[in-house]
């Protein structure tokens, strides 16, 4: 049971994350869609050793480290 809140959940944040992204293309001047916000947010050296490390401390978490 607890599995499938889990999915259920994921899959909630997933359409969310597409019904934003359809309206950000829609009304680009109240919602930056997300390549615009990217390509903003990765002008910073500083942000974009945070996101690699984010990327990277996930990949080890989840693919690497065994679970217990």
């Amino acid at each position: 049971m607890t599995r499938l809140v889990v999915i259920s959940g994921y899959l909630v944040i997933l359409g969310a994350m597409i019904a934003l992204e359809a309206y950000s293309r829609s009304k680009p001047d109240r919602v930056a869609p997300l390549d615009e916000m990217l390509t903003e947010v990765m002008t910073s050296r500083i942000v974009r050793v945070g996101i690699i490390a984010g990327w990277w401390w996930f990949g080890w978490h989840f693919f690497f480290a065994p679970t217990v």
